[in-house]
């Protein structure tokens, strides 16, 4: 198991976009996710984070049913460690619900951050956690 140097294993926070890429299209998203099943990282979400995934499940051009909306978040609140953010972050201004992942990421005491959102890998570190996009991460943990 992978570790963060630290003795235990690396926390990853998953934005949205990422989740719903692993979902839909595999690639490095997909096996990130995966590496999350196999217990090589822990994954955390957030209530929010939630919800925010939920919502943009339900747009028009993905054609889910409720009830394919609510398997894949089944899926992923099976999967991923739910923290409650105690903090409000308020830094990211053009795309202000890209502070939540900042909040989730900081409540997990998380290693990294994954995501394709350009206004959170522009920060590239946000208190000591690692932004980063998929394939980074994978190269990070030396795997293909």
């Amino acid at each position: 198991m992978l570790s963060s140097g630290r003795g235990r294993s690396l926390k990853v926070v998953f934005d949205t976009n990422v989740l719903i890429s692993a979902w839909f299209w595999g690639g490095n998203e997909s096996r990130l996710i995966e590496c999350v099943e196999e217990g090589i990282i822990n994954g955390y979400g957030s209530t929010l984070l939630f919800e925010e995934l939920r919502r943009t499940l339900r747009y028009p051009r993905f054609s889910l049913s409720e009830e394919e909306v609510e398997t894949i978040c089944d899926y992923y609140l099976l999967l991923l460690k739910i923290v409650r953010p105690r903090q409000t972050i308020n830094i990211i201004l053009e795309d202000p619900e890209d502070n939540r992942v900042l909040e989730c990421a900081v409540e997990a005491k998380a290693d990294y951050i994954v995501s394709g959102d350009h206004h959170l890998l522009n920060l590239s570190r946000f208190r000591g956690i690692e932004i980063v996009g998929a394939a980074e991460l994978l190269k990070i943990l030396s795997i293909t």
